[in-house]
């Protein structure tokens, strides 16, 4: 394998200027840089990041720290991104936790090791754990920082960078809109018990029952896997002889899914006997049969919001932290009024 040594006799330049041409230190002219990158390239000379990131302090690395790969919400933040910070020279790295917090800090730590210049993190540890957000907040190799943006949650409290959705109030105008269609009976399929966006879709749930004291409750425990959107309406019919709920609001739309379909093997009417909501639309919203009302969060949105944070805390780490909150709006589908055409245009996925 090539060593610089090579590069730089095979150019006929000495060590120190293939150096600051790689590295970007000193100005060289076109002619010798010209040369330079031929041999590089005829010789396939790696350049190694780690020792690259010793000398200026730049490793050009941004970690991404997602709770699941199968959640489908996160694939538009991941590309969104990456596109962005491959545009402004930097590389992105993701990886999943599986909701694992052992895993999290794990991955928070191997970031470190390799001066990652920036970490973008969906955590999972509890709501109240100060000191681990505090930790989160003086994260640093040396004299280097390593800021953190939280997405889904607001953390500035602590100093962190943070995007969210409006969850709460999305879930609002879920409620609203089930009730004002005569919804008497809703359950609720929650998220993960760790989950900043469930419990605050939760919280827009419950407060907004609240206010109608002629509308019942019924909350169920969910993961946002399909399968517990599934398995909660499969358990709660099976311990009652009717219909115990007309309305089904499930925290995300993969178990809006797995309800639609537990519901439809019961040979329940959606929207006639039951009416469904979903959260996030995403792009298996408009594709369902019957189609699926859902509260919409750009995740796009939520992607460039978050890698421009973490590009402007990268060029000044004192600033003061920032919350960005993306708005939620909802789309009206035939899980809720079979009359609405819905037109799937492919074009556009």
């Amino acid at each position: 394998m090539a060593n610089i040594n090579d590069v730089a006799k095979k150019a006929g330049v000495a060590i120190s200027t293939v150096s600051y041409i790689i590295n970007g230190t000193r100005n060289v002219s076109p002619e010798i840089t010209e040369r330079v990158m031929k041999a590089i390239d005829e010789l396939d000379y790696q350049i190694d990041p780690i020792a690259r990131s010793m000398r200026n302090g730049s490793s050009r690395m941004i970690g991404l720290i997602i709770t699941s790969f199968s959640r489908i919400f996160f694939a538009p933040v991941i590309r969104r991104c990456r596109e962005i910070a491959s545009s402004q020279g930097y590389t992105l790295m993701c990886v999943e936790t599986d909701d694992d917090f052992e895993l999290e800090k794990n991955y928070i730590d191997l970031m470190r090791g390799n001066r990652f210049d920036a970490i973008i993190l969906d955590t999972v540890a509890d709501l109240d754990d100060s000191a681990y957000y505090e930790k989160l907040q003086a994260l640093a190799y040396r004299k280097k920082r390593i800021p953190v943006v939280c997405i889904e949650r607001d953390m500035t409290e602590f100093g962190l960078d943070s995007v969210e959705a409006d969850n709460y109030n999305g879930a609002v105008k879920a409620l609203n809109h089930l009730i004002s269609l005569g919804s008497k009976k809703i359950m609720h399929i929650t998220g993960p018990a760790n989950s900043f966006p469930a419990e605050r879709r939760m919280r827009g749930f419950k407060e907004t029952i609240e206010k109608h004291p002629e509308v019942e409750q019924l909350v169920v425990a969910g993961d946002f896997s399909p399968k517990s959107g599934y398995d909660a309406v499969c358990n709660t019919l099976v311990k009652r002889n009717e219909l115990p709920f007309d309305a089904v609001f499930a925290s995300n739309d993969q178990m809006a899914v797995g309800a639609i379909k537990a519901l439809q093997e019961m040979g329940v009417s959606i929207p006639d006997e039951v009416k469904v909501v979903g959260f996030d639309d995403s792009f298996i919203a408009s594709l369902l049969e019957p189609s699926l009302t859902s509260v919409h969060v750009s995740a796009a949105g939520i992607g460039t919001v978050a890698i421009r944070l973490a590009l402007e805390r990268i060029s000044n780490v004192d600033q003061p932290a920032r919350c960005r909150q993306v708005d939620t709006g909802l789309v009206v589908r035939q899980s809720t009024d079979k009359d609405t055409y819905i037109s799937k245009n492919f074009s556009n996925w």
